[in-house]
C-alpha cells in the first residue's frame, strides 16, 4: 500500500506487498523488497535497495550522497538486507568511489534511533548499533556486533565478529573477534564470553581463544610474535577467525587492555 502523499520517481521499484506512509520520497532507481515499511516522511534518496520484510521507521533518511569531498555524483550505491529495524533520525549513505561503489548493511541488523553509518561502511549480520554511535566512512563490522550508544568509530577501522563497544567508546584501531572493548581512547576489557556462551560456544573453545587473549594484550611480544605464537594453540574455527583477524589488520589492532 502506498499512501497518496508519497512521492515515488517513476524509476523505482516497488513490491506490492511494501507499506509506504505519507511523505515519503523514494527516489531513482531505488528497490523496495517484500513486506518492507517505511514510515512517515523517511527519504529513500536514490540507488538504493531495502531487502524483504525491513522496517524503515518515520524520519529516516537512506541513500544520501556520501560526505566525501571527492565525491562528483557517481552512482554509486546502498544495499539494505532482510529483516532489518532502523528506527527514527538514522543516516545511512551511499557509498563513494574509493573501494566497491558500495555501502551494505546486511540482514536482522537493529540500528536504532539518530544512528549514523557513513560511506563504503560494510556491516555485517545480526549487527546492533545503538543511538546516537556513529560510523565514518570505509567500517567493517563483522557478524553479531553490538555497538553502545554514542559510540564513535573512525573511517577504515574493523570491528571483528561477536565484538562489544561500550557506549561513548572511541574507537581508533581494529577490535578483535569476541572482545569487550570501552573508553575514551578505548581499551579492551576481556572478551565477550556470556555471547560466546550463548551460542554454545564450547569451554575448550572458550580456554583457547582466552589464551589468544592474553598473548595479544602481553605487550612483551611484538605482533609478528603474537601471530606465531596464537598459531601454535589448537586451531579451533573462533581461534582462527582471531588469528586471520590480526593478520589482516591495516589500521593496527587494539592490544592495551585493563
Amino acid at each position: 500500500m502506498i499512501d497518496k502523499n508519497a512521492f515515488i520517481d517513476k524509476t523505482a521499484e516497488i513490491s506490492g506487498t511494501a507499506e509506504i506512509a505519507a511523505n515519503v520520497y523514494i527516489g531513482k532507481n531505488c528497490k523496495i523488497g517484500e513486506n518492507v515499511k517505511i514510515g512517515y516522511g523517511s527519504v529513500i534518496e536514490s540507488n538504493t535497495e531495502i531487502g524483504d520484510g525491513t522496517i524503515i521507521s518515520p524520519n529516516v533518511n537512506l541513500g544520501g550522497a556520501p560526505q566525501d569531498i571527492s565525491y562528483k555524483g557517481e552512482d554509486t550505491k546502498l544495499i539494505i538486507g532482510k529483516n532489518c529495524i532502523i528506527r527514527e533520525f538514522a543516516f545511512i549513505h551511499r557509498a563513494s568511489t574509493k573501494e566497491e561503489w558500495v555501502t551494505t548493511i546486511g540482514d536482522n541488523c537493529y540500528i536504532m534511533a539518530s544512528c549514523h553509518v557513513a560511506h563504503d561502511c560494510r556491516i555485517g549480520n545480526n549487527v546492533i548499533i545503538t543511538s546516537y554511535a556513529a560510523l565514518a566512512g570505509h567500517v567493517h563490522v563483522d557478524d553479531g556486533v553490538i555497538i553502545g550508544g554514542g559510540a564513535g568509530v573512525h573511517q577504515f577501522t574493523r570491528i571483528g565478529r561477536q565484538a562489544m563497544v561500550g557506549g561513548y567508546a572511541k574507537i581508533t584501531k581494529d577490535v578483535p573477534p569476541y572482545a569487550l572493548v570501552d573508553g575514551n581512547p578505548a581499551r579492551l576489557f576481556g572478551l565477550n564470553m556470556i555471547g560466546l556462551k550463548r551460542r554454545g560456544i564450547p569451554p575448550e573453545v572458550r580456554n583457547e581463544l582466552k589464551k589468544a587473549y592474553n598473548i595479544l594484550v602481553n605487550m612483551d611480544y611484538v605482533l609478528e610474535d603474537v601471530v606465531t605464537q596464537i598459531a601454535s594453540l589448537t586451531q579451533y574455527e573462533e581461534v582462527k577467525i582471531f588469528l586471520d583477524f590480526i593478520k589482516k589488520s591495516k589500521r593496527g589492532i587494539m592490544r592495551r587492555g585493563e
